[in-house]
């Protein structure tokens, strides 16, 4: 996140013509994106680490994770933890290093932000599957029981609050958005579906903080879990409403045959994205209120045709690009 937060601060630097910030910060950005590909990647645990440590910090909070584990019940978590003091114990180092001890949900932020590496992100992205329940995915991977892969389950929340043993909707939400960032919109949707079986599952019309009926109530994490891969990643509509213009970016879940969003306000505008592949070709229409805005529609490779509406075509990379006026413009694949 903070290396989110200097690549941000850099176009925003750029944006109020503050050249020597926008530097500054683009570089910290950049360098913090290579030391979490390289320094924090474990190439043993196909995944980002937990923590960067010495030998023997790893060996003391390996000691306490077993105690945790063998107090939770968790016999494959002490078997992962003895086999990990062994490697250490059998190949010291006298640097400090990657570990990955509790598989919390923290490891999968480098793909939620998009700077993981592609290779390391389908890895450590397939690796996280390993830590979900039919509702989501657990704070703290070697909390994982044997709900973990089947269909059906509850978690029971303790008498006093804990987060022990919780599937929460924030790391489902960030896994959701991690997998959308490294094209796999199929896999997003898995995820959004087991959150949406906890809905009205204890609270009618929503959706508890913990998996599926413990915790708070509401949390602000569960629209940014359902909103950032629909709104900005299914539907793709990433809006710069300074410039009055609105990207296009759509990456539809296989299954999805015909979606639409509609009246999406931004600023005194409103955008509408209609999806359709009922004939077997790719259409989308997109509509807006004020004809003066600029829509630039992304699409994979492929060949289309303008329906309706007038938008100008190039291709970039694996893209093919459309950049057009007007209140309403339709598009179909070929």
């Amino acid at each position: 996140y903070t290396q989110r937060a200097f690549e941000d601060a850099a176009q925003i630097a750029q944006v109020l013509e503050d050249g020597d910030r926008a530097k500054e910060y683009k570089e910290l950005a950049d360098n913090l994106r290579l030391k979490i590909n390289q320094d924090f990647w474990s190439e043993p645990f196909d995944s980002y680490a937990d923590f960067i440590g010495t030998d023997e910090q790893a060996l003391h909070l390996i000691k306490d994770a077993i105690v945790r584990a063998d107090t939770l019940n968790k016999p494959w978590a002490i078997e992962e933890l003895r086999d990990t003091q062994k490697a250490i114990l059998d190949n010291p180092s006298a640097e400090p290093r990657p570990f990955v001890l509790h598989h919390n949900w923290v490891v999968n932020t480098p793909m939620e932000m998009g700077i993981a590496d592609d290779d390391k992100a389908i890895r450590a992205l397939n690796t996280a599957e390993q830590f979900v329940n039919p509702f989501g995915v657990f704070v703290t991977g070697i909390d994982r029981d044997e709900s973990a892969g089947s269909d059906d389950g509850s978690f029971k929340g303790s008498k006093v609050f804990s987060y022990t043993g919780a599937v929460m909707t924030l790391p489902t939400g960030v896994q959701a958005v991690a997998e959308n960032n490294y094209g796999r919109p199929d896999k997003a949707l898995n995820y959004l579906e087991r959150m949406t079986r906890t809905f009205n599952f204890a609270l009618p019309g929503s959706i508890y903080e913990v998996s599926p009926d413990y915790g708070m109530m509401t949390q602000a994490w569960n629209i940014y879990s359902f909103a950032v891969p629909i709104v900005n990643q299914f539907f793709g509509i990433q809006p710069m409403a300074s410039d009055k213009q609105v990207t296009i970016n759509p990456q539809m879940p296989s299954k999805w045959d015909h979606a639409s969003l509609e009246q999406v306000k931004i600023a005194d505008n409103e955008l509408s994205v209609y999806y359709d592949s009922r004939s077997g070709k790719r259409s989308y229409t997109i509509e807006q209120t004020h004809s003066e805005w600029e829509m630039i529609v992304k699409l994979a490779n492929g060949t289309y045709d303008v329906i309706e509406g007038e938008a100008e075509m190039k291709i970039h990379e694996n893209s093919v690009i459309f950049t057009g006026t007007g209140e309403r413009l339709v598009i179909s694949e070929r």
